[in-house]
C-alpha cells in the first residue's frame, strides 16, 4: 500500500478499537471491568423490553408571550404618556409624578389576548397620539391596527410569536434533559412532538424514582421577587369581593368550605384563607385548588397578581393549624431567576435546611434598587405562583444574596430532599413557560421474556446465515464482505451506545435491515468485479472498476432508504422513531464500511499477496 495512504488503515484500526472499547461494557457482566476503564456506558433496553416511564407535556408558550406582552405594555404606556404631554405642550422630561399619573388616567392599556394590547382613551382625540411611527420606534414587534372610536389595538407580530414559541419549546427541551441527567438516572429520550408537545421516555425507572422524576420535570421553577401592594384598593380587594365568595361557597360547597376571609395583621390586607389540615399531603392540593378556582371568578388587573403562601400555627412546638393565604402583589417582578448565578443548600442555627441564592452583578443592582425604593414595604419571594416568604424590607440590601425557607412540620430528611431538588431545578434554569402534562404512563415490559429471547435469537441467526451465505457463494470476496459486515454491526452498536440510545425490538429490526443493505452493497461490488474479471482484467484493475461501477447503484439505494428514514424520524414517535434512528445510523455506517473499508482490505490483500486472480465465488 502506498505509504502516503497509510493513514487510512491506521484510522480504520483506531476507530475499530474505539468501537470495541465502547461495546465491551455492554457485552461483559457489570463490575467486570476496572473502575479506571474509560468507557462505562452500557446499552440500555427500551420501554418495550424493560418498561419504565413515558410522559408527554405541552408547553404553554402563550403564557410566555403574554408575560412578554406585559413587559412591553410598560414601554407603550410610557411612550403614550410622553406623547400626551407633548400634545398638551409639556416637556415629558419635566413631568412631576402627579402630572404623569394624571396623563395615565386619560387612557387604559389592557391585554385582551396573549398577543394583543388594547388602548382605550377617555377622549377620542387622544387616540391620534398613537401613530404607526410611535409604535415602530419602540422596537417591540407590535403592529398597530386602524383605530376604531376611542380605542386602538396593538398586535404582536406573527413572526415574533412563532419565534418566541420555537425558542420556548427548545429551551424547555434543554432544561428537561439537564434536570433528569442531574438526577443520575438513565439518559432520557426527550424529543419534540409537533409544535408545542414534548415526549419523554425513561426506560428502567422504577418505584420512588418515578415520583421524583415527575416532580422534577413538572416544576416550572420561575423565581421572582415581587412587592406586596398595600394601597387602599389592594387592602380592600378581597373584602370587596365577599359577595362573590358567598356565591362561590353556595355553588361549590366542598371547595367553599375551605375558604374564609381574614385580615393580615402585618400588611393590613384582607386575605383569603384556605384550610389545609395539620399534615403535609393531599390537603395542600385541595386548599390550593379551592383558592385558584375562586380567583378565576375575579377580575384581576394585568398589573397585579395573587400569590399563595403556606402558613403554620404552632402551640408548644406542635402545629395546630395549616392554611394557604393570599398576597395581592404587583405582577412586575423586581428581580427574577434569570440573574441567578448560584444556589445551594445551607442550614439555619437550629439545623433546618434552606436554599441560599446569589445573583450576578445585574441582578444584585436590581435587588439593591428594588429594596431601596421599597424600604418599609413587603417583598414576596416567589417560586412559580407560590410565595416562599414575604419579609419586610427594613433597609437597602446590597451584595445580591437572598434565601428561601423550606417550611417545617415534616421529617428533616424530607425537607433536605426538597431543598436539594429545588437547587437542581434552579441551577439548570426555569422553564420560560409553564408545562402541562398530557399523559403519564408507568409501563411494564410490553414483550415477554420469551418474545425478547426469540427476537435476539432471530437477530443472531439472521446475521449468521447472511455471513455463511457470503462465505459459501463468494468465497474470498465473501470473507472480505463478512469482515465489513462485522464492522458494520460493531460500529452501529457503538454509535447507539455513544448516543445513549435504548435498544428496542424495532431497533433490532433496524440492525437486521442494515445488515441486509450491507449485503446488497457487497453483492453489487462482487458481481461488478466478476464482470471485469471475465473481460480479462487483472486483480487490481478489476477491483477498482468493480467499485467504480457499483458506486452509483449503492449510493442511490442508500439515499432512497435514507429519505424514508428521515420521513419516519420527523413524523413518528415511540417504536417507529427508534427504528428510524437505527436505520439512519446503519445507512451511514454501511456506506463507510462497505464502500471504503472493504476496499482498504482489498488494497491490503492485493499489495501484500499479489494474487494472479481474485476469488469471487462460484
Amino acid at each position: 500500500m502506498n505509504k502516503r495512504n497509510l493513514w487510512k488503515p491506521l484510522l480504520t484500526l483506531g476507530v475499530t478499537l474505539l468501537a470495541i472499547l465502547y461495546v465491551l461494557p455492554t457485552l461483559l457482566p457489570a463490575d467486570t471491568l476496572p473502575k479506571w476503564y474509560p468507557f462505562q456506558k452500557r446499552m440500555s433496553l427500551g420501554l418495550d423490553l424493560q418498561g419504565g416511564l413515558e410522559l408527554r407535556y405541552t408547553v404553554d408558550y402563550k403564557k410566555a408571550i403574554s408575560d412578554n406582552l406585559l413587559r412591553i405594555r410598560d414601554s407603550v404606556v410610557d411612550a403614550v404618556v410622553d406623547e400626551l404631554a407633548r400634545k398638551d405642550g409639556k416637556d415629558p422630561e419635566q413631568l412631576t409624578n402627579e402630572e404623569r399619573e394624571a396623563l395615565m388616567a386619560r387612557f387604559k392599556a389592557e391585554r385582551t389576548d396573549f398577543d394583543t394590547l388594547r388602548l382605550t382613551f377617555v377622549d377620542k382625540e387622544d387616540v391620534k397620539v398613537v401613530t404607526v411611527n410611535l409604535i415602530d420606534d419602540l422596537r417591540t414587534d407590535l403592529v398597530r391596527q386602524i383605530p376604531t372610536g376611542n380605542q386602538v389595538v396593538l398586535n404582536l407580530n406573527k413572526k415574533r410569536v412563532t419565534q418566541i414559541r420555537e425558542e420556548v419549546v427548545e429551551q424547555t427541551l434543554d432544561v428537561i434533559r439537564k434536570r433528569v441527567e442531574a438526577f443520575g438516572l438513565v439518559e432520557p429520550d426527550v424529543r419534540k412532538n409537533g409544535d408545542t408537545d414534548i415526549d419523554i421516555q425513561m426506560p428502567g425507572v422504577r418505584g420512588d424514582e418515578v415520583e421524583a422524576v415527575r416532580a422534577r420535570i413538572g416544576q416550572t421553577a420561575q423565581l421572582a421577587f415581587r412587592i406586596v401592594d398595600r394601597s387602599p384598593e389592594a387592602i380592600e380587594f378581597f373584602n370587596k369581593h365577599s359577595d362573590k365568595l358567598a356565591e362561590f361557597q353556595a355553588k361549590f360547597p366542598e371547595k367553599g368550605a375551605l375558604l374564609s376571609l381574614d385580615r393580615d395583621g402585618s400588611t393590613g390586607q384582607w386575605i383569603l384563607r384556605a384550610a389545609a389540615g395539620t399534615q403535609h399531603g393531599a390537603g395542600d392540593t385541595l386548599a390550593k385548588n379551592a383558592v385558584y378556582s375562586f380567583i378565576k371568578t375575579l377580575s384581576i388587573p394585568d398589573d397585579h397578581m395573587v400569590g399563595l403562601e403556606l402558613e403554620e400555627v404552632r402551640e408548644g412546638g406542635r402545629i395546630t393549624e395549616r392554611y394557604y393565604r393570599t398576597h395581592y402583589l404587583f405582577s412586575k417582578a423586581g428581580v427574577t431567576g434569570d440573574h441567578l448565578t448560584r444556589s445551594m443548600v445551607l442550614f439555619e442555627q437550629q439545623g433546618e435546611p434552606y436554599v441560599s441564592l446569589e445573583f450576578d452583578a445585574t441582578g444584585a443592582r436590581q435587588f439593591e434598587k428594588v429594596t431601596e425604593e421599597n424600604t418599609g414595604e413587603y417583598m414576596a419571594i416567589m417560586l412559580d405562583d407560590e410565595v416562599s416568604s414575604a419579609p419586610i424590607i427594613n433597609e437597602k440590601i446590597g451584595g445580591g444574596r437572598a434565601k428561601i425557607s423550606m417550611g417545617g412540620n415534616r421529617p428533616r430528611q424530607e425537607i433536605l430532599n426538597e431543598a436539594q431538588a429545588l437547587v437542581t431545578v434552579l441551577t439548570h434554569g426555569a422553564y420560560k413557560a409553564p408545562v402541562h402534562k398530557i399523559h403519564d404512563y408507568e409501563v411494564g415490559p410490553s414483550l415477554g421474556q420469551d418474545t425478547i429471547d426469540s427476537g435476539i435469537l432471530s437477530l443472531v441467526v439472521g446475521v449468521a446465515l447472511v455471513f455463511l451465505f457470503m462465505l459459501v457463494y463468494y468465497r474470498g470476496s465473501g470473507l472480505i464482505a463478512v469482515a465489513g459486515l462485522a464492522l458494520n454491526v460493531l460500529f452501529t452498536v457503538a454509535i447507539l451506545i455513544g448516543f445513549n440510545a435504548a435498544l428496542t425490538m424495532p431497533g433490532m429490526a433496524g440492525i437486521v435491515l442494515t445488515v441486509g443493505m450491507a449485503v446488497d452493497a457487497n453483492v453489487l461490488i462482487s458481481e461488478r468485479i466478476r464482470e471485469e474479471i471475465r473481460l480479462g482484467k487483472g486483480p487490481r484493475a478489476s477491483m477498482e472498476a468493480g467499485y467504480k461501477n457499483a458506486f452509483s447503484a449503492i449510493l442511490d439505494s442508500n439515499l432512497t432508504t435514507a429519505l424514508t428514514g428521515i420521513i419516519l424520524l420527523n413524523y413518528s414517535s415511540g417504536a417507529v422513531y427508534g427504528f428510524a434512528v437505527t436505520l439512519l445510523i446503519g445507512i451511514v455506517v454501511t456506506f463507510v464500511t462497505q464502500v471504503f473499508i472493504t476496499r482498504l482490505i482489498y488494497d491490503w490483500y492485493i499489495d501484500r499477496f499479489r494474487p494472479n486472480h481474485l476469488s469471487v465465488g462460484i
